[in-house]
């Protein structure tokens, strides 16, 4: 018996106002560049073929950043995940208004803290609310009927994800311990992964 496997298509949403520094009132609304606008155009003439479904998060960037394909596959279906959205670890008030720069020292004190169950502050989410979440959106594609999915996601979830899929068994302390370390995807980068088809 031959194992049937689809391909899960990740990919990073294009280069946002937040990765250039500009100030962000909220994680859902942050949109593209011009730059990332133009890197979105040329990523879908890169899926050489046709998708089954075309999925994103719910975030504006990635919305965005899947119009030029959802443009040039029409028929394709699209659905729209809140699952996939991006990590949430910092207090979304605090952070209001404020630069990417401005949040480092917040930043380094939520890592350094190393406790997967620390929760930020209200519309914060745990790194074991992550993990969950990552495992759900894996679980959702190993059981959908398309063989050929593109995801439009985010920097943080994406690695999550492929952590989970290359190493299931691992605790959520240990993927904590090292995440930091994981090879950050590019604006628009493209990851291919084959996944085992579940039986419905």
């Amino acid at each position: 018996m031959h194992t049937k496997f689809k391909v899960l298509l990740l990919v990073r949403h294009g280069q946002s106002t937040g990765n250039v520094d500009q100030p962000t009132q909220d994680h859902a609304s942050i949109p593209l560049t011009s730059l990332g606008e133009e890197q979105a155009k040329r990523l879908s003439t890169r899926i050489d073929a046709r998708p089954d479904l075309i999925v994103t998060s719910s975030f504006r960037r990635a919305q965005q950043t899947a119009e030029p394909l959802r443009e040039r596959f029409p028929d394709v279906p699209v659905e729209v995940w809140p699952e996939a959205a991006e990590f949430t670890y910092l207090s979304p008030e605090r952070c209001r208004g404020t630069r990417r720069t401005e949040r480092l020292p917040w930043v380094r004190a939520y890592w350094q803290r190393q406790e997967p169950d620390y929760c930020d502050g209200a519309g914060a989410e745990s790194f074991h609310a992550l993990v969950a979440r990552a495992r759900l959106v894996l679980q959702r594609i190993e059981e959908r009927p398309e063989e050929t999915i593109v995801l439009f996601s985010h920097g943080q979830f994406i690695s999550c994800l492929l952590d989970i899929a290359r190493h299931p068994y691992a605790t959520d302390d240990e993927r904590m311990a090292v995440f930091r370390s994981l090879p950050e995807l590019d604006n628009t980068g493209l990851i291919y992964l084959l996944l085992p088809e579940r039986d419905g």
